[in-house]
């Protein structure tokens, strides 16, 4: 007799036919999903005698198409993060219920900035993208995904099987089963989420952003539109899956516990089996409780960072009245942050735009020819920046 490896259920649910094959009918938080009776279901063999179904959030409810099977569910230290929006009509109502009045304004300063400060359009692709338009964002989406996980000195858990997700979620999407959700500057994509899609639900696999961006709180930004979508559409779950991050705990009014659920054949062998397993996952669950997992996490952190070079930029960022009193207009050039030279300067830009509310159209930026000094200009306000180095 042989298990299968653990797959993490919204994978399996959504990439493959293996739950439909296996449950008859799914529930949750009222809703029925019944699978086709035309499926074949798993057969009963002692060759495979087990199914091990891992971070399953606990408010599914499966009925399995073969009665000789049983189920186990072994409580997970994991807990898990969505919003339910089956009572819920629009975005600001929920904003109004599940935030105080402080953070209502920040999730809604940043909406309107971002819009103000840029051409700002949010697209969603569902059922229908051209391949080019697909090779584009997922390329795009890894490239936010390296420079933010270098920015934070880790590793990102999907880039050893990016290249595995590139080719098979394009057809994920035309079928309906997942989606790409966009915030384009212009033609350039600036915040990038993959989504899953069953029944109702959304669920919010891999998303990141352009770290130039990051003062206009990107990641509160695509929610809030994710939800406009949902809502628009008749979904009652946007799902943001495993992980306690902070904003996800914010925005949640639905925190769930993940379950391991070993599904048996109810003979000999198979229970035999399913003991094994299920006091092998008992005991990991133990171990994780006690945050050992934790601690090892810490260890090989300790190891990478110690074989990390640090450099902290040495740079000083002020405002000034005129630029014309510190320099003769001769002495500047105006540049375009699209060159590469100049694109590390597209933080900065950005960080003037948010604070001084002004679209990017009406600024200028301008650099010291004999020195590496730049100057922000824009609605009658002006940044100088020295110290950052070219090279």
């Amino acid at each position: 007799m042989k298990s299968e490896k653990n797959p993490e259920f919204f994978s399996i649910l959504v990439k493959t036919d293996k739950i439909s094959k296996l449950c008859s009918e799914i529930r949750y938080h009222g809703q029925h999903v019944v699978f086709d009776d035309k499926k074949q279901s798993f057969k009963y063999s002692p060759v495979l005698s087990l199914h091990s179904l891992r971070l399953v959030p606990n408010y599914f409810e499966l009925s399995y198409k073969n009665t000789n099977y049983k189920m186990k569910a072994i409580s997970q230290f994991n807990w898990g993060y969505s919003i339910l929006l089956n009572s819920i009509k629009t975005v600001d109502d929920y904003l109004e219920v599940q935030f105080k009045s402080k953070y209502r304004s920040i999730i809604r300063r940043y909406v309107r900035r971002l819009e103000k400060c840029f051409d700002i359009e949010y697209k969603l692709f569902h059922r229908t993208i051209n391949v080019e338009d697909y090779d584009f964002l997922m390329k795009s989406l890894h490239d936010m995904m390296v420079k933010r996980f270098q920015q934070r000195k880790e590793e990102h858990k999907n880039m050893d099987e990016w290249e595995k997700i590139v080719k098979t979620t394009y057809k994920l999407i035309l079928d309906g089963s997942a989606s790409l959700f966009v915030i384009y500057n212009g033609k350039q994509p600036i915040e990038i989420s993959l989504n899953y899609h069953f029944d109702k639900i959304l669920f919010s696999t891999i998303s990141s952003y352009d770290i130039d961006y990051s003062k206009f709180g990107l990641g509160h930004v695509e929610i809030y539109k994710q939800l406009e979508w949902c809502l628009k559409n008749g979904y009652i779950l946007f799902e943001m899956g495993v992980g306690g991050m902070d904003y996800k705990r914010r925005w949640s009014n639905n925190i769930y516990n993940y379950e391991h659920r070993i599904v048996y054949q109810n003979i000999k062998g198979g229970n035999l089996l399913a003991m094994v397993e299920i006091n092998k996952i008992k005991l990991k669950e133990y171990l994780k409780s006690k945050k050992l997992n934790t601690l090892r996490d810490r260890f090989f952190g300790i190891l990478k960072k110690n074989d990390t070079t640090s450099i902290t930029p040495d740079f000083e960022i002020s405002k000034i009245e005129n630029f014309e009193n510190n320099h003769q207009v001769e002495d500047l050039e105006q540049i375009d942050l699209r060159t590469t030279n100049f694109s590390f300067l597209k933080k900065y830009v950005n960080d003037f735009l948010y604070a001084t509310e002004t679209h990017t159209s009406q600024v200028k930026v301008y650099k010291v020819i004999q020195n590496d000094t730049f100057y922000i200009n824009g609605k009658g306000k002006i940044q100088r920046i020295t110290g950052l180095s070219l090279f």
